[in-house]
């Protein structure tokens, strides 16, 4: 018999709470039933709820409870003595850790509310409310959640756990919180828009303006829709997910510092703020080995501006001297000409510079502080007079589109034979503009970028120079490509050692994989929860891919910038968001199509999952001839 919750001192320290509702036909998954039927609905939502059982009786030193709401979704408070048996019940033959609480209340976060209200009355000192409409969560992430609120340096903090749909997986705080804040936290649950994409940018706006801090976890996701069934699928089943059996890491993005000396208006990485606590030169080495350890052979270093590092210089000598290994770097300070030799000796005819420069001298400074685009130019010829051969890097923000042509004519009368186009990520300055009403909107949309990129790639053929998204986009003809290979052959290191998939996404926690001052770079590779979540996605769950004539060339393009983008209209994100360039990039794509021929289109298989690693998209399409051309960032 499960005991019911009693007095004071029946509770432990530690409580997490299931949000569960009665396995009853009809009263669960009410979209899904809409599109499958009850009864699918409701074994849908019992293998969701059995699995978060599950997962909550393998951590250690909590009281679980089981918090169910009525038949009608509301509750009834405390369960007067022995618990009753529902028709259906979830905790038959399970652990006698549980305890039943019945929910109150007639909205969501009234019920939430209450269950914490309860707890906390119940002599809890932290509680963790997750849901049961997710795939099992990875025990590490409530492991996380708990951990992170015996931290809490003073009373005020919250943990969320992201879901990818706008909402969260799970809610956590602790009794000092709750008696300092527990008006306030009341306040935002029952005020929140529950079930809809603003619920997680909505709390996280109420948490800071009541002077609390939120503190998330990894992304996690939520089944509510049918597409969201096949997610779920992958991630039970046995079958290789995408990019696996991994063939081994490609390509390492070591995001080695937040500094930066400018304070660019679009810059993805605005909000992060430095911290002294960076890898050490030592850190970074042994993480560059554990990288080679696992088949890399190309590294990128970005940041900041990883020319801020003392030892830039060192690492480069690491990754091209010790493992032999290919080299890029970001970078958007003044390289004098000494620093140029060194930076070529270093290379080893293995190093190629990424110059940011985002138009004519006022259009540039405007964008990225005045004097940035002389210092740019004079690095680059400072670069090349070594040797060393820069591609040009512009970012498509709106006020850049107008001077295109002309940066192309002087970049190429200063002898720069490449430029690379960096669609925006709306993140960081992009998202903080689009924020501000008073602001310009720098996200120019996909038919504004496409008419800039044709009127650019004329000037670009008259003056001989290479727009290499165009080449990047034509490898990808006639193959199957299946998002990027970013968690299948690349991954990025962020200055304290955290890994993500991708390197846009660094300082974000919704993203972290792992951290290597905790695990080897290996365990993070094989078994990271976060890794596992993208690898089960595919292009085709997003309706607009599954009929999208030329999906297999684009493969969905960029989910980071599908994400953000979702994420800044305060609409669903997470992996299977729509792509927000597709007015560019399809048109293109159709148009180099057309113009390679179907001949290799043809002899492509049609259908089938990438398994390949070597089969994602995006720049996994690069062999080692190809590392001058790449297809995001």
């Amino acid at each position: 018999m499960t005991p019911a919750l009693g007095s004071r001192t029946q509770l432990g320290v530690r409580v997490l709470a299931v949000m569960a509702r009665p396995l009853v036909r009809g009263a669960v998954k009410t979209r899904l039933a809409a599109q499958l039927g009850a009864n699918e609905a409701l074994a849908v939502y019992e293998r969701l709820l059995l699995g978060t059982l599950a997962q909550a009786e393998l951590v250690p030193a909590v009281d679980l409870v089981l918090a169910e709401a009525g038949t009608e979704g509301g509750g009834v408070g405390w369960a007067a003595g022995p618990p009753q048996t529902p028709p259906s019940d979830a905790l038959a033959g399970r652990s006698n850790r549980w305890r039943r609480l019945a929910q109150r209340g007639d909205t969501l976060g009234e019920r939430l509310a209450g269950v914490f209200a309860d707890l906390f009355a119940g002599g809890a000192e932290a509680v963790v409310a997750v849901n049961s409409d997710s795939p099992a969560i990875p025990v590490t992430y409530l492991e996380q959640a708990f951990a992170r609120l015996a931290t809490a340096p003073s009373p005020g903090r919250l943990v969320l756990g992201p879901a990818a749909d706008g909402g969260y997986y799970l809610i956590g705080l602790d009794a000092a919180t709750w008696r300092a804040h527990g008006e306030a936290v009341t306040a935002l649950l029952t005020s929140s828009p529950m079930s809809s994409a603003s619920l997680l940018a909505h709390t996280l706006r109420a948490a800071k303006a009541s002077g609390l801090q939120a503190d998330q976890l990894p992304l996690w996701m939520d089944v509510d829709e049918p597409a969201d069934l096949a997610v779920l699928a992958r991630l039970d089943g046995d079958a290789p997910l995408r990019g696996e059996p991994s063939l081994g890491l490609r390509e390492i993005y070591l995001h080695v510092t937040h500094r930066c000396g400018r304070d660019c208006r679009h810059c993805y990485n605005k909000d992060a703020a430095w911290d002294p606590g960076e890898l050490t030169t030592a850190e970074w080495k042994e993480a560059i080995d554990q990288c080679v350890t696992l088949g890399a052979s190309s590294f990128v270093f970005i940041g900041g501006d990883p020319l801020l590092r003392d030892d830039f210089v060192e690492l480069l000598d690491h990754i091209t001297g010790t493992h032999q290994a290919h080299a890029r770097f970001f970078f958007n300070s003044y390289v004098d000409e000494a620093a140029a030799a060194e930076l070529s000796r270093a290379g080893r005819g293995l190093l190629r510079p990424l110059a940011s420069i985002d138009g004519p001298r006022a259009i540039n400074d405007e964008l990225r502080g005045p004097g940035s685009y002389d210092d740019i130019m004079t690095s680059m010829a400072n670069l090349k007079a070594v040797g060393l051969e820069p591609v040009a890097n512009t970012v498509l923000v709106r006020p850049a589109l107008p001077g295109l042509t002309q940066l192309a004519r002087e970049l190429r009368a200063a002898g720069i034979s490449r430029l690379h186009l960096i669609l925006p990520h709306q993140a960081g300055g992009v998202a903080g503009a689009a924020a501000d009403r008073d602001a310009p909107d720098l996200t120019p949309s996909g038919e504004e970028l496409l008419a800039a990129l044709k009127e650019l790639l004329v000037t670009a053929a008259e003056v001989g120079l290479v727009v290499d998204n165009i080449p990047g986009w034509r490898r990808r003809i006639g193959s199957r490509n299946d998002l990027c290979a970013a968690g299948c052959r690349d991954l990025a290191i962020d200055p304290y050692g955290q890994v993500h998939a991708c390197v846009i996404t660094a300082g974000d926690p919704a993203f972290v994989a792992g951290s290597l001052r905790e695990e080897r770079l290996e365990t993070i590779w094989r078994a990271s929860s976060s890794l596992r979540l993208l690898r089960a996605a595919r292009a085709r769950d997003r309706a607009e891919c599954l009929v999208c004539p030329v999906v297999d060339a684009c493969g969905g393009e960029c989910w980071v910038q599908a994400h953000y983008a979702a994420r800044a209209h305060e609409e669903p994100a997470g992996y299977a968001a729509p792509f927000p360039y597709c007015d560019l990039v399809r048109p293109m794509l159709q148009e180099l199509t057309a113009e390679v021929g179907n001949a290799r289109a043809a002899a492509a298989p049609a259908g089938g999952d990438c398994v390949a690693a070597g089969a994602c998209g995006g720049q996994s399409a690069a062999g080692a001839d190809d590392y001058a051309l790449f297809d995001c960032i």
